[in-house]
This record gives C-alpha cells, structure tokens and sequence, in this order.
C-alpha cells in the first residue's frame, strides 16, 4: 500500500509561517500602489493554502496584473524559504511519531502537494523527511497541473495495488474521488466540514493516523 500525504495543513502547520511571509510582501503592494493598508491575519490567510500560487491570486485579487502576482508570489516564496532555514517551522504535533510507526510497518509514502519544489526542498532538508518519504510531487514540477492527474506520474512510479490519500483540502480529496482512492481527512487542518464530508474516514489529530489506515479494507 502506498499513502499519498498532502503536506501543508496535513503534515505541516503553515498557517503562521506563511501569513508572515504574505503580509511581508503584501506591504510592497501597498506601497507600489496595487493594494489598501490593512492587515490580514494568520487565520484569515488560511483558507489559501493547499491553492497553487496562481489559483490564490485569482481568488485574493483578480485584478491584480499576472507579472506583479508572479514578482509577489515568488517574493512570499523566498520569504518563506529563509524562515525554514531559520527554524520557524513545525511539524504538527504527534506526526513524527505517526510517520516512524507507518515506516515500521512497511508502507510506503509520498507527499504530493501544490507547493513550489525549492518550498518543499528546504522543508525536506530541515525535517529530513527522507527518514520517511520516498517519493515527492511538487505541483510546480508539472506546471501545476491539478492533483488529481499528477497521481497518474506517482501510479507510474509505484505501480502499487493500492494506494490511500492523506489530506485537508478540497484539492487533496479529488484525488480521491477522481482515482477510486480511499481518503482520510485531517480536520485539524485548513479544510472545512463541508470539503471533509466527502472523506471516506476524519482523523482530529495525527496521532490517530495509524490505527485509521488499518481501518481501510487491504486489497486481496
């Protein structure tokens, strides 16, 4: 069985690292006159992750001219980037020992995610996720196209018999119900009830992740 993880609002709590970084570069557009002052909060900004980069901007400010959204998002990026290398970052809490229990037990594990390749290259070098994954799938490797048919690239390289996804977003979960996957949802993530109510099972936090894979029936 191979488990697909998502990785931010699933593995990794990104809401403070990555309101920061936006508020960081939303002041530039302030300041170059594309946006008013004010201030967007942690929680505010939330329900953005888990979008490619172009999806949120879309959504955010539609008006907003694509080079000055490219220049922004990359800006968020770096910002971003320098954060992980100065530790501000984490894990949630109980997934370390949820990953090392499902490596133990012989499963094999993939993050795919909307994310950028440097964002999840620095996040991989500082938790050395090595010790787990052992595949990854970056949304902008394969010019983000959706989720649901970059699994085909992961189904080419595991060419497993079965496979379970791991998520907290709409996007996660159309893998799912795209591909005839089995979903678990995250409800301490980013989603909403309404986006969780097509998971097959909910998991409130990581440390019920093992015991909720071995719920789901393993094919003869």
């Amino acid at each position: 069985m191979t488990l697909i993880f998502d990785y931010d609002g699933t593995l990794h709590n990104t809401a403070h690292l990555y309101g920061c970084a936006f508020r960081k570069s939303y002041q530039q557009l302030v300041k170059n006159g594309y946006a008013e002052k004010r201030y967007y909060s942690d929680k505010e900004m939330s329900k953005y992750l888990g979008m490619t980069p172009g999806d949120m901007w879309s959504s955010f400010m539609p008006q907003l001219p694509k080079e000055i959204t490219e220049e922004v998002s990359l800006s968020i990026g770096k910002e971003m980037i320098e954060m992980i290398s100065d530790g501000a970052v984490q894990l949630y809490d109980g997934i370390e020992e949820s990953l090392s229990e499902l490596r133990r037990s012989g499963y094999k594990m993939v993050i795919l995610s909307n994310c950028k390749n440097d964002y999840l290259k620095a996040h991989r070098k500082h938790f050395d996720l090595d010790r787990w994954f052992d595949g990854y799938y970056c949304a902008e490797k394969y010019n983000y196209i959706p989720k649901e048919k970059i699994f085909s690239y992961i189904k080419n390289d595991f060419d497993d018999e079965q496979y379970v996804l791991i998520g907290d977003r709409e996007s996660d979960f159309k893998v799912g119900l795209d591909n005839n996957i089995p979903v678990i949802g995250c409800s301490y993530g980013f989603g909403t009830r309404s986006e969780l109510s097509v998971c097959d099972l909910i998991i409130d936090s990581p440390d019920e992740l093992p015991k909720c894979i071995k719920l789901i029936p393993q094919k003869p």
